[in-house]
């Protein structure tokens, strides 16, 4: 699916095609703002040196950073390691998915956030613990289910831990584990549509809370500004190993 530099990307799907189907008819407006969209996400591809490639947002996994609809265009492959952090990333879903024949078996793409990096461990539930610290993220919204608890002993070097921004509605390494680096297909570089959201997606600086201090236990806006400190206390945890 990857693109000859040069070339104007074809654009990608996050999710199958089927699930964006919709009943209502296609008039004009409708269709003229979708090839706006095209024609804006060819010119800025070519803009953009290197090899790119345009993904179409259908999930809503990733809100409220990303909604549905939107537009974007990636770099190929993967971040820079000590840029990592905080970066939107696109990856194929590595499970197999029965369903699903032949080529396209397992090729879901999914878009979700970098959070934990190589040679890290982890905790997710109730929030992200990362070598014991608890992890500030205002990104986040929503809580992870019991059942996607997970701990993560230590990350090798070449892995990352990806999260979607709606902890309860999203499909992540919680599901099929880290992520390798090589895996990665490409990392959001701007959103081209809608214009009124035209730009660069902010990329969080990495901060951490005290764990009594958890916007998760004191409301959503608590917290956020304290630097880092050493988490003392474990948050309560399963541990539970991804299914394979």
């Amino acid at each position: 699916m990857m693109e000859r530099p040069g070339s104007p990307p074809a654009v990608l799907r996050e999710e199958p095609a089927t699930h964006l189907r919709r009943s209502t008819a296609v008039t004009a407006s409708v269709v003229s703002v979708a090839l706006g969209a095209v024609a804006a996400g060819a010119a800025i591809a070519r803009a953009l040196r290197g090899r790119t490639l345009r993904v179409a947002v259908a999930g809503e996994s990733m809100t409220p950073a990303l909604q549905p609809d939107d537009f974007l265009v990636l770099r190929a492959g993967p971040p820079r390691a000590d840029e990592a952090f905080g970066q939107v990333v696109a990856v194929y879903d590595p499970r197999r998915r029965p369903e699903l024949a032949g080529a396209e078996a397992g090729r879901r793409l999914l878009l979700k956030r970098i959070v934990g990096l190589p040679g890290e461990s982890l905790r997710v539930g109730g929030g992200v613990q990362v070598n014991g610290q608890l992890l500030d993220e205002p990104y986040a919204s929503g809580e992870t289910p019991l059942e996607q608890h997970r701990g993560i002993n230590r990350l090798e070097d070449d892995q990352y831990f990806l999260l979607g921004d709606n902890r309860g509605a999203s499909t992540d390494s919680r599901d099929f584990g880290p992520v390798r680096a090589g895996d990665i297909v490409g990392t959001v570089a701007l959103r081209y549509w809608p214009l009124g959201r035209f730009g660069r997606l902010p990329r969080p600086a990495r901060a951490f809370v005290p764990i009594e201090e958890h916007p998760h236990d004191h409301g959503p806006n608590h917290g956020h500004e304290h630097p880092s400190t050493p988490v003392t206390q474990p948050l309560p945890w399963i541990e539970r190993p991804p299914e394979a």
